[in-house]
């Protein structure tokens, strides 16, 4: 059943002791063609305030509505905006802030009505008539630079206003739909990465439930490149959002807590979603699953979840440790994102029904396959292979209790 709107009529205008102050601006948030909430925002300080005007607080994001529908969080907006934004970590992005002449990334997202690929969230300035049809990345094109500069577009019209992470990215429009092209850092290891775990989910998933990702270009230079993997009438919730569902002090894990959390929303089979993913981590080493990197869908028409595949396992196979590290026979890792013991993590998987291990022959030589193309990593592939065989051992053993 659609979601209804718990409408309050809206107000005609914000509140104008607010919009008087310099740099104040009156918006409302919009999910695709629903209005949401109306808040303001100064952007010589970067504060969001509540107008305190709230139309349909079912299609908030998750979490920032208060539970009786009346109240916006503002500090969980101005969270929810900033991780929205690219980080100040970014490779680049101080020199363009000085070209947009923009004090912080925050604000950049503001140039193209704050939309985003990996939902339908927008802003709509205050008395502007423009539409969710006419903007959107879904239905329309945008630039899509062929440059080196991987920052060029970020400030005019694009996606790649809304892209978080550390490492360089960008989304490219290719046959109407959009295509996020990932590098990666000194050895550009990370694209690499994400070939050899898209080989794993392929041996041990349906295709329906992990982002495949490709190669493109060869060796220091090449990137990854996975399709959207949401429609135009969804949007990805990361479990950051989900697990706070449940805000009180609770006794019970991390772990049980968001299973409960999802159940309560009504995504199915999460469980099972959580084991084949602590699988596949221990087995790429995955030391990146951080609450931000999976997830939920939901569709914002009818408000239904489901599990959003597996993606972003770029941060594995041991990337980071240093090379006096590859001469050791200590293959283990810093897990995430439920215990930071990965055998103890491990433990967490009570149903191994899906698992065949003899998917698993052979894996430990297609990964030092796909690395291999890169000449920077020749003296890691070795140790990448050993580590890789060793907790495919691991994994097994614990699959047959």
């Amino acid at each position: 059943m659609a979601l209804e709107s718990t409408a309050r009529k809206e107000a005609d205008r914000p509140s104008k002791a607010l919009v008087r102050d310099e740099g104040m601006h009156a918006f409302t948030l919009m999910n695709r063609t629903h209005e949401v909430f109306q808040f303001c925002y100064n952007d010589a300080t970067g504060l969001f305030y509540d107008q305190n005007r709230i139309i349909d607080p079912g299609r908030a994001p998750l979490g920032m509505v208060s539970s009786n529908g009346k109240k916006v969080s503002t500090k969980l907006l101005a969270f929810w905006w900033n991780y929205r934004a690219i980080p100040t970590i970014r490779d680049g992005i101080d020199v363009k802030l000085e070209q947009l002449d923009l004090r912080a990334p925050s604000q950049i997202p503001f140039r193209s009505w704050g939309l985003s690929l990996t939902d339908q969230y927008w802003v709509k300035p205050f008395r502007s008539t423009v539409q969710w049809e006419d903007i959107n990345f879904f239905f329309h094109g945008f630039p899509s630079s062929d440059a080196s500069s991987w920052l060029d577009e970020v400030g005019g019209r694009s996606p790649d206003n809304t892209t978080d992470g550390e490492l360089p990215k960008r989304w490219v429009c290719e046959r109407g739909r959009g295509v996020l092209l990932k590098a990666g850092g000194r050895l550009n290891q990370e694209p690499y990465n994400e070939a050899v775990a898209t080989a794993l989910y392929r041996r041990l998933l349906p295709k329906d439930e992990y982002v495949p990702y490709t190669l493109r270009g060869a060796g220091e230079q090449a990137v990854c490149a996975c399709e959207n993997f949401v429609s135009s009438t969804e949007e990805y919730v990361p479990a950051y959002y989900v697990r706070r569902l449940v805000r009180h002090p609770s006794p019970r894990s991390d772990y049980r807590r968001y299973l409960d959390c999802c159940a309560n929303l009504g995504a199915t089979n999460a469980e099972e979603a959580l084991a084949k993913m602590i699988v596949c981590d221990d087995i790429l080493g995955n030391r990146d699953r951080h609450w931000r990197n999976f997830g939920l869908v939901r569709d914002v028409e009818t408000g239904a979840f489901r599990i959003a595949p597996l993606f972003d396992a770029g941060n594995s196979l041991w990337s980071k440790v240093t090379p006096e590290h590859l001469a050791t026979d200590d293959y283990s890792f810093t897990a995430k994102p439920f215990h930071t013991d990965a055998a103890r993590q491990l433990r967490l998987v009570r149903d191994w029904s899906w698992f065949d291990p003899a998917a698993l022959k052979g894996f430990e030589d297609e990964a030092a396959d796909i690395l291999s193309a890169n000449p920077a990593l020749a003296g890691r592939v070795d140790f990448v292979r050993r580590a890789v065989r060793w907790h495919i051992e691991q994994v097994v053993r614990a699959s047959r209790g």
